[in-house]
């Protein structure tokens, strides 16, 4: 007669299963929520254009928009609120002129380290798609290639 349950082999063979759909599946995952949070950073930059073009609509500059009305450096919340520097994934930086302006985003905390997006006055998206640092030529665009 036969005892009911599980063979050594048979619990081993489905460990083994689930490790490999757990090592295909985190990467894929991860990938999944950098993109969904630099689609995040990406619109918290646009608002943020938004709120600096009406600042300048009435002081006719982008000067003084950084904290403590500083012409670079992080953003001022009350020009800009942003939900991904709320969360702490980016940290938006803004460097203004009389005539122009350069929003960056840097991510924080493991969410697409060490990649930066921007958006200038002009219209200009970039972001580092390689991972190198700066964002080159090739890489002033929103799209992943």
């Amino acid at each position: 007669m036969r005892s009911q349950g599980f063979t050594l082999i048979e619990l081993m063979i489905a460990v083994a299963i689930l490790a490999i759909l757990a090592a295909v599946a985190i990467p894929i995952y991860t990938t999944y929520s950098n993109r969904t949070y630099r689609t995040e950073a990406m619109a918290d930059l646009l608002g943020c254009a938004q709120a600096l073009e009406r600042r300048a609509s009435i002081s006719f500059s982008y000067e003084g928009a950084a904290v403590g009305g500083a012409d670079a450096g992080v953003v001022d919340p009350n020009i800009c609120g942003s939900s991904s520097v709320d969360i702490g994934r980016y940290v938006i930086n803004v460097t203004g002129t009389p005539a122009a302006f350069t929003l960056t985003a840097a991510a924080q905390n493991g969410t697409d380290e060490g990649r930066g997006i921007s958006y200038n006055s002009a219209g200009q998206r970039g972001w580092d798609e390689n991972g190198s640092g700066g964002i080159e030529a090739s890489e002033m665009e929103w799209e992943e290639s």
